[in-house]
């Protein structure tokens, strides 16, 4: 039997740049976590249970296990504490999830211990990137693109930022889908000299990155067990100007793979690479599911080269749920996208969405994975592309 609870938190990254065990998540992050509720259906595997208080979503996992088959049950939160020695799978660790689940009744040897949550914290710290940058570059014999750079100082930001003409991106080491990055306009200005020394206060050091040219946003999606990383599948995205997630392609693995390859021929070795880097860097320490997004770039004279990690998530991402998507409710032949939408309020009707599926596979048309509810603020989207054409 598989003994796996799913839970949606999408406010723990949040939770970590706090890093206490208490935290209050501020009111889009909850409405966020309730409107998605069932959204780690997709990514469970049949008979695992994702916790669900809201008897509509309750409803509508039942209509996406008619359609997909997808042998998920739902769970209430009240009812943890029955659950056992269950493995809980959330979107993100933290040590106010753990505090929380045992305030919800889940026996405290069940769950990861203070110090593993501590340890898992720490390897989200955006640093990691460098180690696996350092790693993927020994492995290549040279490296793929220029390193990230920590700072403990808002004059030694102010010093990078001037060495660099003004141009690039500063990052706060803990933050969550584009919030805590600022993208440099070729100058330092008082505003942004603030928000340095807020992050430096609170979290104790700042990332800055040279900006790259960007040909694609991409992620590789694995999951890490008993030492070992494996891969998932991959993501193809969007970003806004802010390096907030807008939208995601769903389609089979081998449609990803390929629109990745055709830019870059020499991805195999690049994965090969990275997953290698994972195995030393962080399956020592960690368990579960992780993404490590990349970037192709280009660095002039029509030439694409590669950064391997501009981040890494320890969790689940919204790129795993469109990774595992294009092949459990696509059509095998089918390209979609996948969005978050949010309406201004609960008066403003949701659009109508219309999906085909056939046979347990989702071949044309839109359709609500999660959320769009009455309760509901946001919902997530797949929509079937019309014009069949190149991914990304």
């Amino acid at each position: 039997m598989n003994n796996s609870v799913f839970l949606f938190n999408p406010q723990n990254d949040l939770a970590l740049a706090h890093g206490r065990s208490n935290y209050v998540a501020p009111p889009f992050a909850m409405q966020l976590a309730h409107s998605l509720e069932i959204l780690p259906a997709i990514i469970a595997m049949p008979g695992a249970r994702v916790v669900v208080d809201d008897d509509a979503h309750v409803r509508q996992l039942e209509r996406l296990n008619s359609l997909f088959h997808l042998g998920v049950d739902a769970i209430a939160r009240h009812r943890l504490r029955e659950v056992g020695n269950c493995r809980v799978v959330p979107w993100g660790w933290s040590a106010d999830l753990r505090r929380r689940l045992i305030k919800w009744g889940m026996n405290a040897d069940a769950l990861p211990t203070t110090s593993e949550v501590e340890r898992w914290r720490q390897l989200s710290h955006r640093r990691t990137t460098i180690d696996i940058h350092r790693r993927v570059s020994q492995l290549m014999g040279k490296s793929l693109c220029p390193l990230p750079h920590e700072c403990f100082t808002a004059s030694s930001v102010q010093q990078w930022v001037s060495d660099h003409g003004g141009h690039g991106f500063l990052k706060s080491p803990w933050s969550s889908s584009g919030r805590g990055i600022v993208c440099l306009h070729g100058k330092w200005t008082a505003d942004v000299e603030q928000w340095c020394r807020g992050i430096l206060r609170r979290q104790g050091s700042l990332m800055c990155e040279v900006a790259l040219p960007a040909v694609m946003d991409f992620a590789l999606e694995c999951l890490v067990a008993n030492g070992k990383t494996q891969r998932v599948g991959y993501s193809i995205f969007t970003t806004d100007a802010h390096c907030q997630y807008l939208h995601g392609t769903v389609a089979p693995t081998p449609l990803l793979r390929e629109a990745i390859t055709s830019r870059y021929p020499q991805f195999a070795l690049v994965e090969d690479a990275v997953i290698a880097a994972l195995d030393s860097v962080v399956a020592p320490h960690y368990s579960g599911f992780l993404g490590v997004d990349m970037l192709l770039y280009s660095p002039g004279d029509g030439m694409v080269e590669i950064d391997p990690c501009v981040e890494l998530n320890l969790r689940p991402t919204m790129g795993l749920v469109t990774a595992v998507a294009g092949d459990k409710i696509l059509d095998p032949h089918a390209t979609g996208s996948f969005a978050i939408e949010r309406r201004d309020s609960l008066d403003t009707p949701w659009q109508p969405c219309h999906g085909t599926i056939d046979n347990g596979r989702l071949m044309a048309g839109a359709l609500v994975v999660a959320g769009g509810e009455s309760s509901d603020l946001y919902r997530a989207v797949i929509s079937i592309a019309e014009n069949q054409g190149e991914i990304g």
